[in-house]
């Protein structure tokens, strides 16, 4: 049976005592020769124990270096034997393939979320600029006096036709700065939050609209480090979409759930409404994406891109019993 690493790492330090206590008997005893071959035996085994240990600390390095130069296609090269060594290199490389599925999935949210911010900025950069020449002009028309040579009825006609550019010049104005919302976000001012008393607040803002939620939260004196307005800005949306979810519910249930989930922080929203089929979901997050009729498809866009900088994530669960929306935090 093969000894593991440990078991051999044991022996050797036993050897080693053992042989010390023998070599300072034969010296006392002036037995020179044969204390000194025991003595090149005991410094043979201690450099054994050097390179081993010194060959698991190489390894750990390779490892790191390639880590801190971005390059996480390496592996712990696994020798095939049960010992130690090869329980960590699978430990590692277990650790390794979630880091990197963690950072891929960041990278592509950050990638996709850089690329709509760069198209927002540039069609509402191009929309206004066409458009406040519309709306000034029409707007000075539409408050022109009858001109010269043009009867009352053309003028009439004009003027209505003005109004109407103005009016929905001016209701494109509004569309347009919705979205810009989307790319002048800041990033948040990270501070001590106690979740109880942001949760209360909220519960008390909502009241007035009809929006009523329980919440529980673990341990009861939770503190989250976030930004304070983005957050409140963050439950808002969900709370009011949650809301929505549940028009057609005799008995509406919208709860939040706060809790420590070992190194990280799990605040969640959910709702027993109608809930978000398998197609939509799929689009919730994509900016002007929406199932709502009157729906701008911003509020779950910033949602996002808040635990983006936040560098947390948003997960939706949804079926016909009801969505829950969970913002993770690292600490």
């Amino acid at each position: 049976m093969k000894l593991q690493a440990r078991h051999i790492f044991f022996l050797k330090i036993t050897a080693i005592v053992l042989l010390s206590l023998v070599v300072a008997w034969l010296y006392l005893k002036q037995l020179l020769f044969s204390s000194i071959l025991l003595f090149i035996v005991i410094v043979a085994l201690a450099v054994s124990l050097y390179y081993d240990r010194k060959k698991l600390i190489s390894r750990m390095e390779q490892m790191i270096a390639s880590i801190r130069h971005s390059d996480f296609s390496s592996h712990f090269v696994n020798r095939g034997s049960s010992d130690e060594l090869s329980r960590l290199s699978q430990e590692m490389n277990e650790a390794l393939d979630a880091f990197r599925s963690h950072a891929h999935d960041a990278m592509r949210d950050e990638a996709e979320t850089q690329a709509w911010q760069k198209l927002i900025s540039v069609l509402t950069h191009e929309i206004m600029n066409s458009i406040t020449p519309i709306i000034s002009l029409s707007e000075t028309l539409s408050e022109s006096e009858t001109l010269d040579n043009t009867d009352s009825e053309s003028y009439r006609i004009m003027k209505q036709a003005m109004e109407t550019i103005h009016r929905r010049s001016e209701g494109l104005l509004v569309f347009v700065e919705n979205y810009r919302k989307l790319t002048r976000l800041p990033q948040p001012t990270v501070q001590p939050i106690h979740v109880h008393s942001m949760l209360k607040s909220l519960q008390q803002l909502l009241a007035s609209s009809g929006i009523n939620f329980s919440y529980s939260i673990y341990p009861e004196q939770l503190i989250l480090k976030a930004d304070k307005s983005m957050m409140e800005q963050l439950l808002l949306n969900l709370l009011k979409n949650a809301h929505e979810a549940c028009t057609a519910q005799i008995n509406s249930k919208i709860e939040i759930k706060a809790a420590r989930v070992g190194n990280e922080i799990h605040l969640s929203v959910s709702d027993n409404g109608q809930g978000i089929s398998a197609e939509a979901i799929e689009k919730i997050f994509i900016p002007f994406y929406s199932t709502k009729p009157s729906g701008s498809g911003i509020g779950l866009s910033i949602c996002r891109q808040i635990m983006l900088r936040h560098r947390g994530k948003i997960v939706v669960k949804s079926d016909e019993r009801g969505s829950r929306f969970t913002m993770v935090f690292p600490e």
